[in-house]
């Protein structure tokens, strides 16, 4: 529901010092309630008038102009003085949290902003959409600092499946966010048209600019009650660019009207690293002297434990953690979980122990991965090893094995163990000769990389390395796999030491390189490549300055 204030009438030209002044005199309405309002700003803010008038510093801040908020007609800045009260009176406790939360990514924005050439005031807009709570969420579907919708997410870079939502990267999120506002001021040309447009969506405002007339959002607003119902612009787009530009004159004037001052620029430093896929996470927060809320707290936009056993993903940790992230990301064990992937319990009567069974994983090893899931339920998505056997056919074979041994004769019983420890010590010596020696292995049934891997005492890096496999998943019954010989796998698990490009990776590492082209810049070629700026820089020893068309640079490391 929308709530509406009566239209006036008003001459041209008025001071904005009397509208200060006159917005006591005014009755208005109330405020519609926020359904959450601990996630983000409610939807339409009509403040209620009234109070103690405007100090002369409050007036003279309000006054204050930067890129966007310069040209504002004298008949909307009713709305702006309006939202600007609200906020250094009944909001300003909202006010004062938000302005405190936004200290941790405000840095960053700008950065991102003033790389592409835009006003460097558009990262306020955070404030605005969600206080700058990487996990707010609207009851609409719009999640992350810059409330992103599904859609327009994705078409911004923002990947959202099973194991990420990369919407709550706020970092990420910001760079789609640029890359959105640039596009909407290309179309509608001035700032606060596009940010009206960001709010109402493209389609919503280029429909109400055509229907009357107006050659940006002022106009647009002045003669929104022209327009039939379903083309007029909500109350909450008409007040929304009032209170981005209200939020933004307080911010840049917090210590002279009373807020406690911030800093970004000396906020605690957060680094990026891009995760190999099938990245331990829980044993990345150890190596990090994290806890799990703590690291989760960086890395909200990861929904599982491990990270995409697909594709490269981006993992944050504290600066003071940066030395220990690189020594564990560099080491053999990190992508222990590559050949791992979502699947499907066919069964009820399935159970960790069978699947255990099937996968040749330790029952702790897939809770672990899986610490919200108790007793299987057909239909539940799991992790484990791709390849493994889930279908009701393997779990029905698992019960006949049982029945049948628990029907067999008490002296066959007590006979049967001796021969599996025989037949298990055999295995175990063909696994240490093969380890010692390399060798081949014809993948069984149900056999997983994971499981060769712990036979020959291996990894399962190595085995991939060693076999030139992608794609663990798509390994099958009767692949001959070459054994890697021990001295290989203590050589393919040792770091080596920085480069001349300034990265740590193995010696057998393949680089990746990319061919700078016109109008290049270091952060559209780390999103094309799905990797970190920081991490270009580390690799190339290069910066934006030293930037040149046709450089070829690493973009990634294999």
């Amino acid at each position: 529901m929308h709530y509406y204030r009566k239209r006036r009438c008003y001459q041209p030209g008025v001071l904005l010092l009397a509208l200060s002044i006159l917005c006591l005199a005014l009755a208005g309405c109330g405020a519609r309630k926020s359904a959450a309002p601990e996630v983000s700003l409610p939807g339409v803010i009509v403040p209620e008038t009234g109070g103690d008038p405007l100090t002369h510093t409050e007036v003279a801040a309000l006054r204050s102009t930067g890129h966007i908020d310069r040209d504002v007609p004298d008949h909307a800045m009713e709305d702006v003085a309006l939202q600007y009260k609200y906020f250094l009176r009944k909001g300003r406790q909202t006010m004062c949290s938000f302005s405190k939360r936004s200290e941790q990514y405000l840095d960053y924005a700008r950065q991102v902003f003033r790389a592409r050439g835009m006003p460097e005031e558009l990262a306020n807009l955070a404030i605005v959409e969600s206080g700058y709570r990487p996990d707010a969420r609207s009851p609409a579907g719009a999640a992350g600092a810059w409330q992103f919708m599904p859609g327009t997410g994705t078409l911004y870079g923002l990947q959202q499946d099973w194991w990420t939502d990369e919407r709550l990267d706020p970092y990420k999120a910001t760079e789609a966010a640029a890359d959105y506002l640039q596009k909407l001021h290309n179309d509608f040309g001035d700032w606060p048209t596009a940010i009206a447009a960001y709010n109402a969506g493209e389609g919503k405002m280029s429909r109400a600019k055509l229907g009357t007339g107006g050659r940006n959002f002022f106009e647009v607003k002045a003669l929104n009650h022209t327009l039939d119902e379903k083309t007029q612009l909500r109350e909450e787009t008409k007040q929304y660019v009032p209170r981005f530009m209200a939020v933004t004159k307080i911010m840049r004037n917090l210590p002279q009207l009373g807020f406690d001052p911030i800093q970004p620029e000396k906020a605690p430093g957060v680094v990026r690293f891009t995760a190999r896929p099938g990245t331990d996470l829980t044993a990345f927060s150890k190596a990090c002297d994290l806890s799990w809320p703590e690291f989760s707290s960086y890395n909200r936009h990861h929904k599982r434990r491990i990270t995409c056993t697909d594709r490269c993903t981006f993992v944050y940790v504290p600066a003071r953690s940066q030395k220990l992230a690189e020594q564990y990301l560099c080491t053999a064990q990190t992508a222990g979980y590559a050949g791992w992937g979502p699947v499907t319990v066919a069964s009820s009567a399935d159970s960790w122990e069978k699947l255990s069974r099937r996968a040749n994983v330790p029952v702790a090893r897939l809770k672990a991965v899986n610490p919200d899931v108790g007793r299987l339920k057909a239909g539940q998505t799991i992790l484990a090893p791709r390849g493994v056997n889930m279908s009701r056919t393997a779990v029905a074979a698992l019960d006949d094995k049982k029945g049948k041994r628990t029907k067999s004769k008490p002296v066959a019983a007590r006979k049967e163990p001796v021969k599996g420890r025989a037949e298990s010590a055999a295995r175990s010596r063909d696994g240490e000769k093969a380890a010692a020696h390399g060798g081949r292995h014809t993948l069984q049934a149900n056999e997983t990389l994971y499981a060769v891997a712990r036979k020959y005492n291996v990894s399962v890096a190595a085995l991939q390395e060693q076999n030139d496999i992608e794609d663990p998943g798509r390994v099958r019954q009767g692949h001959v796999l070459r054994i890697p010989a021990a001295g290989a796998q203590r050589r393919e698990s040792a770091p080596v030491a920085r480069g001349a490009s300034g990265s740590i990776g193995k010696k057998r590492a393949r680089k990746v390189t990319y061919t700078v082209q016109a109008n290049d810049s270091l952060w559209k070629i780390a999103r094309k490549h799905n990797v970190s700026v920081e991490d270009l820089k580390r690799w190339n020893r290069v910066d934006e300055k030293s930037l040149r068309s046709g450089t070829r640079l690493v973009v990634a490391e294999e």
